[in-house]
């Protein structure tokens, strides 16, 4: 028999399950809509005219989007994939389509071997070491991306191993790779990643990294964003070839940046 205290209880369970079904939806129906809008678009006043033109009266439309907000937060590994998809599909690119600069001056004088291109993208840098004899493997959550570098490869007559994948599912094995590549990656830097990637390089393998530089000492600041001077220590078991921070034009801005550039060898 149920107790009394159950009947009482029960009511509460039912409307947090409601809850939580019709935050869901309203989630999945943003997804929805947020993967078919242009780059340019003006996401919180599109969302509401969106909302708007489908009849949700102006109270209602206030509560979806600082709804959509709050999940925006908490859910980022879900909007980021559909935000590269958008981007990779744009007509207009809004990154370098060209080999990262660093990348060409630190492999003009290595041997070609097995290199692996963490978030890849559309594979231009991976393509590049493939053009130059290089066993490439390339990776991102980004299937837009991948299908685009997949493309690529296949029209230049390229051997390419393109992956859709995240990094937390993949394998970076131990001993594997001559060439590491994190150009511009979405790899946090105080998690356990960096180590499992230096495991993955051989002994004289190399890692090539660039980003743009965290300034603003937030806490709330991007993971994958080094800080100043974070580097050297977050890879000191590699020795140093080259660092540098230095404030230049990036592969993923419109205008110079602070940038965090390395080069090390295992």
């Amino acid at each position: 028999m149920m107790r009394r205290r159950d009947l009482l209880l029960w009511p509460a369970a039912a409307v947090l399950q409601a809850g939580a079904a019709d935050e869901e939806r309203i989630w999945k129906d943003y997804l929805a809509w947020y993967r078919k809008q242009p780059l340019s678009t003006d996401l919180r006043a599109a969302w509401r005219r969106h909302l708007e033109a489908a009849g949700v009266d102006r109270a209602e439309i206030e509560r979806r989007a600082r709804l959509v907000e709050r999940l925006s937060r908490q859910r980022r590994d879900e909007l980021q994939p559909l935000f590269f998809d958008r981007t990779y599909a744009a007509a207009q690119p809004r990154f370098n389509t060209a080999p990262n600069e660093l990348l060409v001056e630190t492999v003009r004088h290595l041997a070609p071997g097995r290199a692996l291109d963490i978030h890849m993208g559309q594979g231009r840098n991976a393509l590049f070491l493939a053009a130059r004899g290089w066993n490439v493997t390339g990776f991102d959550y980004s299937e837009e991306g991948v299908r685009a570098a997949r493309k690529a490869a296949a029209k230049a007559g390229l051997k390419l191993n393109a992956l859709a994948a995240r990094h937390e599912d993949f394998d970076f094995g131990r001993q594997q790779w001559d060439l590491v590549l994190m150009l511009y990656t979405w790899v946090p830097l105080g998690s356990a990643y960096p180590a499992r990637i230096v495991d993955s390089l051989r002994t004289g393998g190399v890692l090539v990294f660039e980003h743009l530089m965290e300034e603003t000492g937030s806490e709330r600041a991007a993971p994958w964003l080094p800080r100043p001077g974070e580097l050297p220590r977050i890879f000191s078991r590699l020795r140093v070839m080259r660092y540098e921070d230095t404030r230049r034009a990036a592969d993923w801005s419109w205008r110079p940046e602070r940038v965090a550039r390395l080069v090390a060898r295992k």
